[in-house]
């Protein structure tokens, strides 16, 4: 995948708050880096891309045109990333392996996959939501068939297990990964 930015999407989330969700931008580096800096350490430990840190997110930024992979964030009216989603198209071997197993046709530069991040702050306020609303109609746009969760996500994240089934992501396996029992989860976007 070629780099490309993705129109801004405006939308309110609960309490009637405007948010607007677009392309992570050259000029982020602040704004990115106090986000990751301000999450939890519970928050931190839920996400396995990369580091969440001012240092990654400067790098991050300073690569945005020139990654293959596109990164979203989600900004109040005072201009604070509140969330993040990752959306890559090259996948990892180690996915592509497992899912050999799963009778899932997943296709190195078709399907995504996908990291999403919310500050804890707007944890529970439907931002998550509206970012995998938008998530899937990129995903649909580029012609993805199916989306698949960045090395899973840890089976004891209940929230996170039930917030991907309520978007039809489905449950193809266990296993393990950095001393968690995780699940792959994948969402078909031709059913």
């Amino acid at each position: 995948m070629k780099w490309f930015s993705v129109n801004p999407i405006v939308s309110r989330i609960k309490g009637g708050e405007e948010i607007i969700f677009r392309s992570l931008e050259e000029g982020d580096e602040i704004n990115f880096g106090k986000f990751m800096a301000e999450l939890s350490e519970d928050t931190k430990e839920l996400f396995g891309p990369h580091p969440l840190t001012k240092e990654e997110a400067q790098k991050l930024c300073q690569q945005a045109k020139f990654s293959n992979t596109l990164r979203m964030v989600a900004s109040n009216s005072k201009n604070e990333i509140v969330g993040y989603m990752v959306i890559s198209y090259p996948l990892r071997e180690s996915q592509l392996q497992r899912y050999e197993n799963y009778d899932i046709d997943i296709i190195q530069g078709r399907d995504l996959c996908i990291a999403p991040c919310v500050s804890d702050a707007y944890q529970g306020k439907g931002l998550g939501s509206f970012m995998m609303k938008e998530t899937i109609k990129i995903a649909q746009d580029l012609g993805a068939k199916h989306i698949i969760l960045w090395q899973g996500t840890q089976k004891s994240n209940k929230r996170a297990v039930n917030y991907y089934k309520k978007f039809g992501f489905k449950i193809n396996a266990e296993f393990e990964r950095y001393g968690h029992t995780n699940y792959d989860l994948t969402l078909s976007l031709d059913d």
